[in-house]
């Protein structure tokens, strides 16, 4: 079963009296390792699958928690991308909210996850990251739920680390805008009319029809579904 064969099952189940007007809050993941690694090795890919929080990224996931409590009590729903980064982010950003708000799902979507170009943008697999991270419900993922080109996703044989460090590979445009459009279907489907989402820059790049730039580590921009209208919560 695919990816999104299981995220279409559950639009059926949730989406039942929809309300098709959100508000989502687009939060940024907190920097990460390969951040800081690619500028230092002058934009070379470092090699960091999923990659994982810098203290900094740290120290700013914790201060999104002060930001959840201060312009994001609306929210009825979050949603996070499967990449640690995101999941580290929502932690520490969303789990006194969520801690406090024990009726508000935490979703894992492999929709939203980072646009596959470098290594981290690659994820690692369900059995691996759900053992890791056992606060969170890892039932909309398959075993590899990133973007893989079609000759590697189905042979669990082949190492795609290694794959991708011998070979190298890219998601391919269409297959982004796939995503784009299917996660915006997703969000209306939902029941909820407030929605904070984690996740990346450049698929939120292409989410926005890259009409603002790449948002900042932990940054807040809100969108209306109805109007399209981009506000900036936090600089």
């Amino acid at each position: 079963m695919t990816n999104s064969t299981i995220i279409e099952k559950q639009i059926l189940i949730d989406g039942a009296n929809t309300k098709t007007k959100k508000k989502v809050y687009f939060i940024r993941h907190g920097q990460s390792t390969f951040n800081i690694a690619y500028l230092a090795n002058n934009k070379v890919d470092p090699y960091l699958f999923d990659a994982r929080l810098t203290e900094e990224g740290e120290k700013q996931a914790n201060e999104l928690s002060e930001n959840v409590e201060k312009y994001l009590k609306d929210v009825e729903l979050v949603i996070t991308s499967p990449l640690t980064r995101a999941l580290c982010t929502t932690r520490r950003g969303f789990g006194k909210f969520l801690k406090e708000n024990s009726n508000i799902k935490c979703l894992v979507s492999p929709l939203h996850s980072e646009t596959v170009i470098t290594s981290d943008d690659n994820g690692r697999p369900r059995s691996i990251i759900e053992k890791e991270n056992p606060d969170f419900n890892f039932d909309n993922l398959e075993e590899r739920w990133w973007y893989l080109p079609s000759l590697i996703k189905g042979d669990l044989s082949i190492d795609t680390e290694l794959y991708f460090k011998t070979n190298g590979y890219q998601e391919p445009t269409e297959s982004i805008l796939h995503r784009v459009e299917e996660f915006k279907k997703f969000l209306i489907s939902r029941n909820e009319s407030t929605i904070a989402v984690i996740g990346h820059s450049d698929f939120f790049y292409h989410f926005f029809d890259r009409t603002i730039p790449h948002m900042k580590n932990c940054q807040i921009v809100s969108w209306c579904s109805e109007t399209n209208e981009k506000v900036y919560i936090t600089k």
